[in-house]
């Protein structure tokens, strides 16, 4: 029951910091809220909205902005992931196939499957799809930019 009060403090707070920001750059866009917990908040904002480009860097910056604004109003961590029109869950949900098909190749050819390199949230994104998968095991390799997810059969 706490929980339940405590993300709803958290979304009433989403709430007033975005209606002022997007009303401040006087945008006519739209935000719905989904999250269980203060350490899955997802935020997708829709509509015509010109001045909060789909580019990565940018939104990242708004999260984290936006992630300090609710751990200090509400004494909470939390951790905001933001969307404009889907566009991150429409390329989830291409990982988590991807991700599905590789697995399924390691484990049929038997072969281990490096994949190229990708953000951390891509790469937890795999680590978590195959976590269950039959007869696979996943794993980072590399350093920085070039971090990258591997792909084997349990028993090469």
């Amino acid at each position: 029951m706490m929980e339940k009060r405590m993300m709803e403090k958290i979304k009433a707070q989403i709430e007033d910091y975005l209606q002022g920001l997007l009303s401040i750059m006087e945008e006519e866009a739209t935000f719905e809220i989904q999250g269980q917990t203060p350490e899955d908040i997802y935020i997708n904002i829709t509509g015509n909205i010109f001045s909060i480009p789909e580019e990565r860097p940018i939104l990242t910056s708004l999260e984290r902005l936006l992630q300090a604004y609710l751990d200090r109003e509400t004494e909470t961590e939390c951790k905001v992931v933001i969307d404009t029109n889907g566009a991150i869950k429409r390329k989830k949900a291409a990982l988590i196939r991807f991700a599905l098909t590789a697995a399924e190749s390691a484990r049929k050819e038997h072969k281990r499957i490096r994949l190229n390199p990708m953000s951390a949230r891509e790469r937890r994104t795999i680590h978590v799809t195959l976590a269950s998968f039959p007869a696979v095991k996943t794993y980072s390799i590399g350093k920085g930019d070039q971090r990258r997810v591997v792909i084997e059969p349990s028993q090469i």
